[in-house]
């Protein structure tokens, strides 16, 4: 089963049901569903998410956590350490958030990183990818 890394912008495109990008990261969420993926996600992207949703729902923290545990049962969280933090800080990666995706990317073994700022990840030796580029790759195999 292929394992697939998300980053926190199309978390946050799925769970706030943001235009136009909703609907690419609902197909991906949807193959994760029917196990035909295994979907990862860095924890500190929750974090992110959670500030977007509080927006989204007008801080209504109760549907916030709902949506974010419901997702929770589609995917594994991959803990942000002092190892992984270390790494990103020696990486070359400019962007230390990035470097911590990416970090967080090579410790769940992921295939792939799927992303909407692929020009982020040039140094990535994981194939990153945009959630369209991702969904082609699927229909294909």
């Amino acid at each position: 089963m292929k394992r697939v890394f998300l980053d926190t912008n199309v978390l946050i495109d799925y769970l706030a049901h943001r235009e136009p990008f909703f609907e690419e990261a609902a197909i991906i969420v949807s193959l994760a569903k029917h196990k035909k993926i295994r979907l990862y996600v860095a924890s500190m992207s929750f974090a992110a998410a959670s500030y977007i949703l509080e927006k989204h729902y007008n801080n209504d923290l109760s549907i916030v956590k709902r949506v974010i545990l419901k997702f929770m049962g589609w995917c594994r969280a991959v803990v942000i350490d002092e190892r992984t933090i270390e790494e990103a800080l020696a990486s070359s990666f400019s962007d230390f958030e990035d470097g911590m995706q990416y970090v967080s990317a090579k410790r769940c073994k992921a295939d792939v990183i799927v992303s909407r700022n692929t020009k982020d990840f040039v140094f990535s030796e994981i194939p990153c990818v945009e959630p369209h580029q991702f969904l082609e790759i699927c229909l294909v195999n």
